[in-house]
């Protein structure tokens, strides 16, 4: 029999990690609530990877992304990464995309100008793993646990589609699940993208390194009639951004252009748009934009959506968009539980304080091929011990019926407020004590149906998500990266230049924090 893998997320990185494992021999079992790929955050990129060029050197990349991650980075990761690319290219055009090479970075192109290049890269790379002869998808199956027994994970316990609860044995498993924009009011993440990755490894046993930090994008749609998404770059000259009393938001500031604080001010970028949107709503206008453009990309992905640019401005606001903290990793993608491997979004290590452009998709494939062949490996090597069930929690339960989605929004909005583009000590505390207040009635909800079921789940991972950016938060005092802090305004070299350490007890449900270099 042969021996098998269980990579949790069916996103660019979790399906990278199974075409590894398969071709390492293994039995690589890709398993997601939804379908594989499409349902993801990897298919919304633009398909944009930085990385090392015939014009751009290693040793280059590696600064520049230290640099922009604010020295918190961990090396080797930024080293591994920028090793990795030329082999991340080739894997990738492989199976048939076209990666056109620039001067510091690759783009995907999609063969449609209307198509999303993530989701080009997602089809091609489901196309490639659904060949391969030891591969198995499991979808609509919604993970709750990680298994472990004689100190190592074993397999994964969820629910299926039909809402029954159900537990897969495996030899090694892989935590490919993404991070938790949407457990934000304003977002571009999936619905579903909440946090679950993080809650499943700090359940697990594992600290969470990082996580005040998460980057905000400046400009996603805010019009209700349209889909929350980011707006790709680059944007043309003849864009427009204004504020609610009509003034150029880029004279006002200051700013060369939008394309320039969007790349090098980011994070100033969301946090005066931030500012504009309390006196009321941003708008971008597309009005000056010549015909002939709107067929080209990036403009062609506005022309399927149910609003004419050409002629009415549209509301944007910045968004919660990437997490850079979450699991450390070894070298290997190993974590510090035997037999628990992790990539892509869920891990932590590469981005510092914040996100170079173009890392996301990069850090999928380098990471992602590293730990599927490491766990592939470990299972070949290791004899699973066998699968104890875990032994599940009694507690009161109320049979009133609980609007789950009026507790998601609450979630959103708090998430959106206090631990939001910009934050505050009294903010933050806010934040917590009401989240601590969600948390409980959460805990005391009986679902009825599966659909109940799972939403709940994802609530209590999006609460778990949210009170962990509070509580990192709250003790870092300074601002570095994405975290601006308007009470610590500025970066704190000789005090704060460290990683946030969160290690969950269960027993009294709370962190408990540190703050340490971690390498």
């Amino acid at each position: 029999m042969k021996k098998k893998v269980i990579i949790i997320g069916a996103g660019l990185a979790g399906m990278i990690a199974a075409h590894k494992a398969e071709r390492e021999g293994v039995e690589a079992v890709l398993i997601d609530r939804g379908s594989i790929g499409l349902g993801t955050n990897s298919a919304m990129a633009n398909g944009v990877i930085a990385g090392t060029t015939g014009s751009y050197s290693g040793k280059e990349y590696v600064a520049d992304s230290i640099d922009i991650g604010r020295g918190i980075n961990r090396r080797r990761m930024v080293e591994i990464a920028a090793a990795g690319v030329e082999a991340a290219i080739s894997m990738l055009r492989s199976v048939g995309l076209n990666v056109v090479e620039g001067t510091n970075l690759y783009s995907v192109k999609s063969p449609d100008p209307e198509v999303i290049p993530g989701v080009t890269i997602v089809k091609k790379l489901a196309e490639a793993v659904f060949s391969l002869n030891g591969f198995r998808a499991v979808t609509g199956f919604y993970v709750t646990d990680i298994v472990k027994a004689e100190g190592r994970a074993c397999g994964v316990r969820g629910l299926n589609a039909a809402g029954q609860e159900v537990a897969i044995a495996a030899d090694a498993v892989i935590l490919a699940a993404g991070g938790a924009g949407a457990a934000y009011l304003k977002n571009d993440n999936q619905k579903t993208i909440m946090g679950q990755g993080y809650e499943l490894a700090a359940k697990a046993g594992l600290p969470l390194w990082d996580m005040e930090f998460v980057q905000f994008y400046p400009l996603v749609f805010a019009d209700p009639h349209l889909p929350s998404m980011l707006i790709f770059p680059p944007y043309h000259e003849a864009i427009e951004l204004t504020n609610s009393s009509g003034e150029d938001i880029a004279m006002k500031y200051g700013l060369d252009n939008i394309n320039e604080a969007v790349t090098k001010k980011r994070d100033e970028f969301s946090a005066l748009l931030f500012q504009e949107l309390h006196s009321g709503p941003v708008w971008m206008d597309f009005r000056n934009i010549p015909p002939e453009m709107w067929k080209k990309h990036p403009l062609s992905l506005l022309a399927k959506m149910k609003h004419d640019f050409s002629k009415e401005p549209v509301a944007v606001s910045p968004a919660a968009h990437f997490f850079m903290g979450g699991v450390k990793i070894g070298e290997g993608c190993e974590t510090d539980l035997p037999g628990l491997f992790a990539c892509g979004e869920v891990a932590f290590g590469l981005h510092g304080a914040n996100r170079r452009g173009g890392n996301a998709l990069l850090e999928c494939v380098v990471f992602g091929s590293i730990a599927g062949r490491n766990a592939a490996l470990y299972a070949l090597g290791n004899d699973a011990p066998p699968m104890k069930e875990p032994a599940s929690a009694a507690r009161a339960m109320s049979d009133d019926r609980v609007d789950l989605c009026a507790i998601r929004r609450e979630i959103r909005e708090i998430a959106w407020n206090h631990a939001g583009v910009v934050r505050d000590e009294e903010g933050v505390r806010k934040g917590l004590e009401k989240i601590a207040g969600v948390q409980g009635r959460l805990g005391m909800v009986l679902p009825h149906t599966t659909k109940e079921q799972r939403l709940k789940c994802d609530l209590q991972s999006a609460a778990f998500t949210v009170k962990a950016i509070l509580t990192a938060s709250l003790g870092r005092k300074e601002s570095r990266g994405s975290l601006l802090r308007s009470d610590f305004p500025n970066e704190d070299n000789a005090n704060w230049k460290k990683n946030s350490c969160l290690k969950y007890d269960a027993e009294r449900s709370m962190f408990l924090m540190s703050f340490e270099d971690a390498g």
